[in-house]
């Protein structure tokens, strides 16, 4: 008989207690015979393989190369066709493409399910199973769940026949063998690892440094004697103000010139940054995302490059970059300011930000107290602009006579 394995996250604390909870009142009162539930998201598989060996030194060597990945537990929908009920999980960009390495890792030697190898693939915890697609539609109808759980990934299990085979714990960042999983004292360590980090870590925006590029002290009117006084500047803010554990989500265009390599300027800058690409990045190394979701204080915030990429029907704020609002261009500061409260956008540019990372409880600190740190540049002061305008409006005029 061939072992089947799985790859999946089990939940843990309030998430765990309240989805085992929603498990058995369902099939208390749709009459649904379960044995003992282990709420989860499933990642990868079922699926067999020959090379166990490989199997876990691979689930390893994908997971150290994650820290805590974030996703959100939110809302009941079905698969109809399977007859299944489920918790919807969106997951952040980084748990798409840790799930998605961890597939194209193992689908050389492993004989991975048809759901595995789907794009998008559907994240979610399952609450019923093996229904039919009538059954499905009215247990979820009749589901009263309106609870949104932010979560973080501490550990991803590899099971081996419904067993725990070894498990990566992202908090330690080791691997675990069956025992040392089940181990209550080990998990208690886990979660102290996590809180403590989680209460000295500070989490810091900020984009377009653009080191190495010299035009841009020109073009955005940067008060930086040359390039080499530039560079050294904004290395050094960054690095005095975060430290090496802060996270950082930094929203592209690092460097910018022939000879500047967004790698090598990576290396000397401080934190566990998630890098957002923008449109003058290049590596063969670093992982960058095209977006990022996060919440903080109930404020959910979509991270991009450039405004451009936002889907439509986003409902939360947007921070981006790649607008640098040149200080002296009235109407660019106008249509791209540091917080715009009508349209829900932050431009964190660094020219916007004092050239130094901005810290996000205290953006969102402004935005709760709607004021805005940045001062508004004064009208008179941009008499090219107001010229301009004028110029327009009496061309207007003289057209409508």
């Amino acid at each position: 008989m061939v072992d089947s394995y799985l790859i999946e996250i089990r939940l843990f604390g309030k998430v765990k207690s309240e989805t085992r909870e929603l498990i058995y009142q369902t099939s208390q009162d749709h009459n649904i015979c379960i044995s003992r539930p282990v709420p989860h998201i499933t990642l990868v598989g079922g699926f067999s393989t020959s090379n166990e060996a490989r199997l876990v030194r691979d689930f390893e060597s994908v997971s150290r190369n994650y820290d805590l990945i974030r996703y959100v537990i939110e809302g009941i929908d079905t698969f109809p066709d399977t007859g299944v009920v489920y918790l919807d999980v969106q997951p952040s960009p980084e748990l798409v493409a840790y799930r998605r390495e961890l597939r194209d890792k193992l689908q050389g030697y492993c004989s991975l399910c048809q759901y595995d190898k789907k794009e998008p693939f559907e994240f979610h915890s399952t609450i019923a199973m093996h229904l039919s697609r009538d059954k499905a539609e009215e247990i979820k109808r009749s589901i009263n769940h309106d609870k949104r759980y932010s979560h973080r990934m501490l550990r991803v299990t590899l099971l081996k026949g419904g067993k725990i085979l070894s498990e990566y714990d992202f908090c330690l960042k080791r691997m675990l063998d069956r025992e040392k999983a089940l181990s209550k004292q080990i998990l208690s360590q886990t979660f102290e690892k996590c809180a403590s980090e989680q209460k000295s870590q500070q989490i810091f925006i900020t984009s377009d440094l653009h080191l190495g590029h010299a035009n841009i002290i020109k073009y955005c009117n940067r008060p930086f004697k040359n390039v080499y006084d530039m560079n050294k500047t904004l290395v050094y803010n960054w690095n005095s103000t975060i430290r090496k554990d802060d996270i950082v989500y930094f929203l592209g265009d690092l460097a910018y010139d022939r000879n500047s390599y967004t790698d090598s300027w990576l290396r000397k800058l401080n934190g566990r940054i998630t890098f957002i690409k923008g449109n003058h990045d290049e590596s063969n190394s670093i992982r960058m995302l095209d977006h990022y979701i996060t919440e903080l204080d109930d404020i959910k915030f979509y991270l991009t490059h450039s405004l451009a990429n936002v889907p439509r029907g986003w409902d939360g704020w947007v921070i981006h970059g790649h607008v640098h609002n040149k200080s002296y261009d009235y109407d660019m500061r106008r249509k791209y300011p540091y917080i715009n409260y009508d349209k829900k956008t932050v431009n964190v540019s660094v020219e916007l930000t004092k050239y130094k990372p901005l810290k996000l409880s205290t953006l969102v600190k402004q935005i709760k107290e709607g004021k805005q740190i940045s001062k508004e540049v004064q009208p008179e002061k941009c008499t090219e602009n107001i010229l301009i305008r004028v110029a327009k409006l009496v061309a207007s005029k003289l057209k409508l006579l």
